[in-house]
């Protein structure tokens, strides 16, 4: 019986560690994926300037990642090269103040440098993803790859997509 007041005892005191916030099509954006995101765009410069926009809210910009990684799948052309992503890596963990301040973030978030290194790959493969598809249909209307063009071809991708939220 006191085992049974143990099990009890630490359901009692159970604490939620995450949290599902979308589910877009077969991909699940959680609580901490968006607190890593936070973390990580802060010291992180990708390419793209509507990525950088200040008035793209991190969310949404993970619900669109998730389509955009979704439709990039593995298609050659939107795999970077490794020098690419190994260059990336590099600026981001040369970019801390001290070196530890890079270690402490990946115990942070219970990585190590080649989970980083995935992480940064599927990023760029996005950013790939969204510079030739959404640069092609923008060019074709002669302008950039403004925040405001790339939100238009992103608000049609979305409109494809199954997006659910969780309460």
């Amino acid at each position: 019986m006191p085992m049974l007041w143990v099990v009890l005892a630490a359901l009692a005191r159970a604490e939620v560690v995450d949290g599902i916030l979308h589910v877009v099509g077969d991909r699940i954006v959680t609580r901490s994926d968006l607190a890593f995101e936070q973390d990580f765009d802060a010291r992180d410069r990708g390419p793209l300037v509507p990525f950088e926009d200040p008035n793209y809210p991190l969310e949404q910009r993970l619900i669109d990642f998730a389509i955009l990684r979704e439709l990039a799948g593995d298609i050659e052309i939107y795999k970077p090269p490794a020098g690419d992503v190994r260059a990336r890596w590099e600026r981001f963990r040369d970019g801390w103040p001290h070196p530890e301040d890079h270690a402490a973030f990946l115990t942070r978030w219970g990585l190590d440098d080649e989970q980083l290194l995935g992480f940064v790959y599927s990023r760029m493969v996005v950013e790939r993803y969204a510079a030739r598809n959404a640069g092609q249909a923008v060019a074709l209307d002669r302008g950039e790859l403004t925040p405001e063009a790339y939100q238009a071809w992103m608000g049609a991708l979305r409109e494809r997509t199954s997006v659910r939220n969780t309460p």
